[in-house]
């Protein structure tokens, strides 16, 4: 089973950090991403935009558009 690898790309050179592994489900409510793992962890994150998703390569991409905050 490919699950998604959840990444957030900074704002300079276009370094990206890896947020989240396993993902099974990602919804936007007010500007925060939810994100769960298989195993049921919840990440919500803000300060960042949808980039892209890469189906072949299980990655989800998010762009930084200033600090973003992670919690979960």
């Amino acid at each position: 089973m490919c699950l998604l690898k959840v990444y957030v790309e900074n704002t300079e050179g276009g370094d990206r950090t890896l947020i989240a592994k396993n993902v099974a489900y990602i919804s936007l409510d007010n500007g925060v991403f939810r994100i769960l793992d298989v195993d049921g962890e919840e990440k919500n994150i803000s300060g960042a935009d949808f980039l892209m998703i890469d189906a072949v390569n299980s990655t989800f991409v998010l762009k930084a558009r200033r600090e973003i905050k992670v919690r979960g």
